[in-house]
């Protein structure tokens, strides 16, 4: 810059030269400076500031030192200085700006273009350069090009002169990483244990599904918390972009633990709202054992049904009767809340016609033969069946059944033992022939008693 007084001289102007000047006159639309030269310097009002004027007297007055820049100077009879404070202006501007950028701080810049190995970009007329390596996070998967026209924040990494310039390379992917980490926090301040939350699935593995509980966080739904049930396949119940609610039931650090099932009733709270004791039921055999079987009557709702609950008939043979994967009708006898177990009975289904059975042993009862077998008949007596064994048939001796008995037959038997808990009658024919033999034969004696014998005598002879 020229100093116009130095040792008194007139000065001769140059274009390009900035100088000091004296304002000597103020207009609405211009001012004239004095550079110490034959004439004054003119400087229009658009050329005095970089904002807009509405007159030159509002910034400038008599009097006032400024500096110019000459932009136009023709010699000759009628002088013409023109000058400005344009470049002046806009050079002590950047030259604020340039002074206020420093490493460390985080600036706005406009992406100039895109280049190889890189971004130009400006910060109000300062050019800067961000490497590939430094714009974007991993998580953004970007692409450089879309940012170009622009504005991001960068953060100033290094200043160093390059030809008396100063070369500034400057970072946005620590900024938008530490953005990102900010905004993680402030997001998990605001959850905690409990609460209840909508989230999108975004991902699914062998082991669960992720899903988004905000913006920046994610959560796992491990496969054990999709369901009460036991899940096999998680896309069975979940898919990407499905949208569920989930409970929060832990935090550790960034990791989120979410449960649908601890939204749901679980089976045990869904029999209880369907069933109490009493209820027929049908349920599958999923396995059998020594005491009893278990069975499915609601999905992986399992009940005990015990041996002695299978049949009123205690003869009856449980494994041979019934396989896993059969389905019975039983009965719900015994539910247990507390322990979440309920007991079943198929017999109480049944009709037990030994409960109502009222026989005395030594009674006699009609009888039908229904089966001929090889060592006896079976015979119904009421609504029960008895058994006549062989021996029990004929006072004598016979080799077949069916030589004295045929289906259909109805027959006087006596009562010889009677068990109803135990299912067990067994009658007899020989019993009822021999007591009317016997008493035949008593009344013969009586007949023909002689006067020196007693009745005690004959039949003591009778028995031998």
């Amino acid at each position: 810059m020229l100093d116009m007084y130095s040792e008194n001289k007139m000065y001769t102007p140059k274009v390009g030269d900035i100088v000091t000047g004296t304002v000597v006159k103020v207009g609405k639309e211009e001012v004239w400076v004095d550079i110490n030269y034959a004439c004054e310097g003119v400087i229009y009002k658009d050329y005095l500031s970089l904002n807009k004027l509405e007159s030159a007297e509002d910034i400038l007055k008599e009097g006032d030192q400024i500096k110019v820049k000459v932009t136009k100077f023709n010699r000759g009879d009628n002088d013409l200085l023109l000058l400005s404070r344009i470049d002046i202006l806009k050079n002590e501007l950047q030259e604020g700006v340039r002074n206020a950028l420093e490493v460390g701080k985080d600036f706005d810049f406009k992406v100039k273009k895109a280049v190889n190995g890189g971004l130009i970009l400006d910060h109000k007329g300062i050019e800067a350069f961000l490497p590939d390596s430094l714009i974007f996070i991993q998580e953004e998967n970007g692409n450089k090009d879309d940012l170009v026209n622009k504005t991001i924040k960068a953060r100033i990494i290094e200043i160093t002169k390059d030809r008396n310039r100063d070369k500034i390379t400057v970072n946005r992917k620590q900024l938008v990483y530490e953005t990102l980490k900010a905004q993680e926090k402030e997001e998990l301040n605001a959850i905690k244990e409990g609460d209840i939350v909508k989230v999108k699935i975004s991902r699914i593995s062998d082991f669960g599904a992720f899903a988004s509980v905000s913006d920046h966080l994610d959560g796992l739904i491990h496969i054990s918390e999709i369901s009460h049930y036991h899940v096999k396949d998680v896309n069975e119940y979940l898919s990407i972009g499905m949208e569920v609610e989930a409970k929060v039931i832990k935090i550790k650090g960034k990791k989120i633990s979410l449960s649908l099932k601890a939204l749901q009733k679980t089976p045990w709270d869904l029999f209880l709202e369907h069933h109490k004791v009493g209820d027929k039921v049908t349920g599958r055999i999923i396995k059998k054992m020594q005491f009893g079987m278990l069975l499915e009557i609601e999905k992986e709702v399992k009940g005990l049904l015990n041996r002695y609950d299978y049949s009123w008939n205690p003869n009856e043979n449980l494994a041979g009767t019934v396989e896993v994967g059969d389905t019975l009708e039983v009965k719900i006898t015994s539910i247990d809340k507390k322990k979440q177990q309920f007991t079943l009975s198929k017999k109480h289904l049944d009709y037990n016609p030994w409960a109502d059975l009222k026989l005395k042993k030594g009674e006699h009862v009609s009888a039908t033969v229904l089966r001929i077998e090889e060592k006896g008949a079976i015979v119904g007596v009421e609504e029960v069946e008895g058994y006549l064994p062989i021996s029990e048939i004929s006072t004598e001796r016979i080799n077949r059944v069916e030589d004295v008995l045929k289906v259909n037959d109805i027959i006087t038997v006596e009562v010889l033992d009677f068990f109803p808990k135990d299912w067990k009658l067994t009658v007899s024919l020989k019993s009822i022939q021999e007591k009317k033999n016997r008493a035949e034969y008593e009344n013969q004696l009586q007949e023909n008693v002689s006067s020196n014998q007693n009745m005690a005598d004959l039949l003591k002879n009778y028995k031998k």
